[in-house]
Parts: C-alpha cells; sequence; structure tokens
C-alpha cells in the first residue's frame, strides 16, 4: 500500500513542476513589451471607434469595454 501512494504523490509533485514550467514560461514568453504594444497603437486605424478589419462590430465594442480608459469616448 505503500508503493501506491508513493507513485501517486510522486505522479502529483511531477504534475505540479511541469504546470509551475509550464506557467512561467508562458508568461514571459506571451507578455506584451513596451515595443509590441506601441506597435500594436501605431497600427489602429484614424477612428480608435471605427470597427477594424478582422472583428464584428460586437467583437469591437466589447474588447474597448475592456479598456474603457483608453476608449471612453467610444463607449457613451
Amino acid at each position: 500500500m505503500k508503493k501506491i501512494e508513493a507513485i501517486i504523490l510522486y505522479g502529483l509533485l511531477a504534475l505540479v513542476v511541469v504546470t509551475l514550467i509550464f506557467s512561467i514560461s508562458t508568461f514571459f514568453t506571451k507578455g506584451n513589451s513596451d515595443q509590441n504594444y506601441n506597435k500594436l497603437v501605431s497600427a489602429e486605424l484614424q477612428d480608435k471607434c471605427q470597427t477594424p478589419p478582422g472583428y464584428t462590430d460586437a467583437e469591437w465594442k466589447e474588447h474597448m469595454g475592456h479598456h474603457p480608459d483608453r476608449y471612453k469616448e467610444c463607449l457613451t
């Protein structure tokens, strides 16, 4: 019985370690840097309230709702 408990414990420990490594690596590789942010902002349309290509009106409105400080004049 002790052998099965040890296998389960080590299996769970290994799962936690793998999940932690994946989470940390994803955090550092997927984050938006200042350079990436500036690139995205410079690609905006002249009228930032206008729905850009690749978005539906509903999707763009939802996106703007996540950034009310940036799109406050579009959300009124």
